[in-house]
């Protein structure tokens, strides 16, 4: 397998965890009325989406070996 892929199989595998919570609150609003979970459901939505995006260029920057600035 080579590198690129390898990158991209992380970034995807990665990208799937994160919309777990997302999955379990729609799940959750179907099983107990979806009008009354709107809001939570477009917040948790929101949130997948903004930490998806953030995660999967850290993720490839890492796999290509450029360094990261360290936070602080």
């Amino acid at each position: 397998m080579t590198p690129t892929r390898r990158k991209r199989r992380v970034q995807i595998v990665c990208a799937a965890l994160l919309h777990i919570p997302i999955v379990a609150i729609a799940a959750y609003a179907l099983a107990n009325g979806f009008e009354a979970h709107v809001g939570i459901l477009t917040v948790g939505l929101c949130a997948t989406v903004a930490a998806t995006l953030l995660i999967v260029p850290y993720i490839g920057r890492i796999m290509d070996g450029r360094t990261v600035p360290a936070a602080g």
